[in-house]
């Protein structure tokens, strides 16, 4: 009963002294270290959606934001080809971004790497074979049976 006691004592109260600090605090306090990162984050997303929107949807799953640094937007292009149509999208892209509230952003950088993630590739629908076809005419038929 005793150590039960003593264990139930050191789990309540941190040996080191500190206070205890919930998570939700950790993340929304944007003075703490993982609350800026969460904040860069976000508005690293913001930007690549903003900016996703306002190409052509081949264009738009083609680069991503690396970085905002000063008054530069670095942008990473999985191939020259890719970026050479970022570099020529750029100027349109500034006014784009100062519309859309981000007047800190007065120039874009495009460097061609890898991407993190790929790109998903969209699947081609295939016709359903006449087996198939036939299958899923007789499933139908014995469900609208049993549903009456």
């Amino acid at each position: 009963m005793m150590l039960l006691k003593y264990a139930s004592y050191m789990t309540r109260v941190p040996r080191s002294g500190k206070k205890a600090v919930r998570i939700s605090e950790v993340i929304t306090d944007h003075g703490a270290s993982l609350g800026n990162l969460l904040q860069r984050a976000n508005l690293l997303m913001q930007v690549e959606r903003l900016v996703a929107g306002f190409l052509e949807a081949d264009l738009a799953s083609q680069f991503q934001v690396a970085a905002i640094r000063e008054n530069r937007l670095i942008l990473i292009s999985p191939n020259a080809s890719r970026a050479t149509q970022l570099k020529l999208r750029a100027p349109q892209l500034i006014k784009s971004l100062h519309g859309a509230g981000h007047p800190e952003i007065e120039h874009i950088d495009i460097r061609v790497a890898p991407l993190t993630e790929q790109p998903a590739v969209p699947r081609k629908k295939k016709d359903l074979t006449p087996a198939a076809r036939q299958a899923l005419d007789i499933m139908a038929g014995i469900e609208a049976d049993t549903g009456d």
